[in-house]
């Protein structure tokens, strides 16, 4: 009877302890499933921005370091002058999502840290990130330095007008401001051959300005008169990456190297009239006239050049080489276009004569019904 209470004990004991350790062994590997993650960053600091510069953007990275999807339920920005995105599909264990945050300076001068509210899965369901910076109202305001905006440049002007001798060339400066809270980078400069533009760095921080030396020289030692050519920076400005340079230049001949011999025997150019009035005349009539040029110096007169204000107007020539005390005729015709009352055109000759190198002949017209 003892004997068997013993085996009873011992069985009721053995059967326990493999209950229990069944148990602790179910613990061990039971796995807790919750939502958790990390960010790089919970606050970005924009620096000092100029408030018409544009919106200042910040992109927040948030890895998923849980053992379940991460999903971001809501974002809640402090005020209505900061904007967001995130990722709003779930984010899986071991990947990156986003949160992009967009500030708008404008109106809102002075230090600001705005706080950015994150409603996540996690068990702290609501995280905060910060956007901070100093708005700072534009460095200059538009006045007689800054004449002219192109996207977030500003510029001292956007046309540049050259006087120049044939033999000489000239220079100006190009100055810049950068409006925008980006760096602006010049990435290329196009010009013609005959000008350069340099500088002694090509990048411009927010709130700076640069200045760059606009070099011109005649595109020929044997071209005169006004020409107009056009330069192009390439920025990395968002809001108009190719900026335009118009660059107007009037080129005249160098006599300097004449002396007094030199200016006696020199060709003198003379004409019969500097103007002609065709009176009055109808819409689109075609009307017809000329001058008389005459050399009365003991070189040949050359007639380097003829411009126009207009094509209403044409003038041409026999020859454009005239000798010692050779008369040549300037035939002009003229057509009247749609307006009404007098109208007013030019024709410019450019000649080699050292006192008359510019000769401007005036065209007159009243148009009537």
């Amino acid at each position: 009877m003892n004997r068997l209470l013993i085996l009873f004990i011992c069985f009721t004991f053995s059967s326990h302890l493999s209950f229990a350790q069944k148990n602790k062994s179910t613990k061990k590997e039971t796995v807790v499933e919750k939502a958790n993650f990390q960010m790089d960053e919970i606050e970005f600091d924009f620096g000092v921005v100029n408030e018409n510069g544009g919106l200042l953007i910040h992109e927040f990275s948030i890895k998923n370091t849980g053992n379940v999807p991460l999903l971001i339920k809501n974002i809640d920005p402090e005020c209505g002058c900061t904007k967001t995105e995130y990722s709003d599909k779930p984010i899986p264990v071991g990947s990156v999502g986003y949160i992009k945050a967009v500030f708008n300076p404008i109106g809102r001068p002075g230090m600001f840290r705005k706080a950015i509210t994150i409603f996540t899965n996690t068990e702290k369901e609501k995280s905060q990130i910060f956007l901070k910076g100093n708005v700072a109202p534009a460095k200059y305001e538009f006045n007689s330095t800054y004449t002219y905006q192109y996207g977030f440049l500003a510029v001292n002007n956007n046309t540049f007008n050259f006087n120049v001798l044939n033999t000489k060339s000239d220079s100006t400066y190009l100055r810049m401001y950068n409006l925008s809270n980006k760096k602006i980078t010049i990435n290329k400069i196009m010009t013609p051959n005959n000008i350069e533009i340099t500088g002694p760095y090509y990048e411009i921080r927010p709130n700076t300005d640069i200045e760059l030396l606009i070099k011109y020289r005649p595109k020929s030692p044997d071209d005169f008169g006004d020409f107009s050519q056009e330069v192009k920076l390439m920025t990395n400005d968002d809001s108009l990456p190719i900026k335009l340079i118009y660059i107007n230049s009037t080129v005249k001949e160098d006599f300097s190297y004449l002396g007094p011999k030199d200016l006696k025997k020199a060709p003198k150019f003379t004409i019969d009239k500097l103007a002609h009035n065709f009176g009055d005349i109808g819409h689109k009539d075609n009307m017809n006239t000329e001058f008389t040029i005459t050399n009365k110096g003991k070189q040949d007169l050359i007639i380097r050049k003829i411009k126009r204000s207009c094509n209403c107007v044409s003038a041409d020539m026999e020859t454009m080489v005239i000798k010692p005390k050779q008369k040549v005729k300037l035939k002009v015709a003229y057509t009247s276009f749609n307006t009404v009352g007098i109208d007013y055109r030019q024709i410019k000759l450019i000649t080699n004569d050292p006192k008359n190198p510019e000769i401007v002949l005036n065209i007159i017209a009243n148009i009537v019904r």
